[in-house]
């Protein structure tokens, strides 16, 4: 069964480019929790969907969720990181990326995914896109609300908890109805209650989905909680140690979700 669905996986990648590996100060556990972890395993339906895009880049280094002007130093968490999601330095006392290298790392691997994107979202047959991703079981300390439980499952268009915009003169990426109806899927496939599939919240959009919005095919983000298929330790990432008996079952959960979503779309 091959659904009429594009799937990006933006920060599932875990290569530190050539150009900045000679100054990064972060270990392989850092890198890979640091990024959306497993994510090109949960969301890998190569075959299954009518298109899927993957990052190699670890997001880290280069954000490919992130507006190409949001950098630093007046954003730790930007385009290009200086600090992790633990408030650890990318770059150590090193020297961190200079203007012209973080155009050399945005030429290099964040345009070309974008326009690939672009090509694939106009490939005959499509008839949804799904911007893929994991979330910190807890919100980060670059968060408004650092230390919040997050729910299992989040689902986002840019509008509020029902999927409606929110009145700022900005539109939604998919109609309330299609956000709700998804939503509805998730929770029937996880065998979860209400709260822990929410819509636009703790996320409600993100640069992809909004920015790649502009034709007739509606955008969504999700969000699956780590705490599905990562041991945690006291809210803090482990060692790179996974069940692959959970990756397998979350992954079939969303597959599940995603068929009974297209029996009704």
């Amino acid at each position: 069964m091959i659904l009429p669905v594009l799937i990006s996986i933006p920060h599932g990648g875990d290569e530190i480019p050539p150009e900045v590996e000679d100054r990064i100060c972060l270990s392989p556990s850092d890198v890979f929790h640091d990024g959306d972890s497993l994510t090109k395993t949960i969301f890998g339906f190569q075959g299954q969907v009518a298109a899927l895009l993957e990052a190699s880049v670890a997001r880290v280094v280069v954000d490919l969720n992130r507006e190409p002007g949001d950098r630093p130093p007046d954003n730790p968490d930007g385009v290009v990181k200086t600090m992790t999601l633990k408030g650890i330095p990318v770059y150590g006392e090193k020297k961190g990326p200079e203007e012209s290298l973080i155009q050399t790392l945005l030429t290099r691997y964040y345009y070309p995914y974008h326009q690939k994107l672009d090509q694939l979202a106009d490939k005959r047959g499509i008839r949804i896109a799904l911007d893929c991703h994991s979330m910190l079981p807890h919100a980060p300390t670059f968060n408004s609300s650092p230390g919040r439980k997050r729910p299992a499952i989040c689902l986002s268009n840019g509008g509020g908890r029902q999927g409606h915009p929110l009145g700022n003169g900005k539109p939604v990426t998919c109609s309330p109805e299609t956000i709700q109806q998804m939503a509805e899927c998730f929770k029937e496939a996880f065998e979860i209650p209400d709260n822990e599939v929410m819509i636009n919240h703790p996320f409600n959009g993100g640069h992809i989905i909004r920015s790649h919005c502009r034709g007739s095919i509606p955008w969504v983000r999700v969000e699956v909680n780590k705490k599905l298929y990562l041991p945690l330790n006291n809210r803090k990432q482990v060692a790179v140690s996974y069940s692959e008996a959970k990756i397998d079952h979350v992954r079939e959960k969303i597959w599940m979700a995603f068929k009974l979503f297209f029996l009704n779309f």
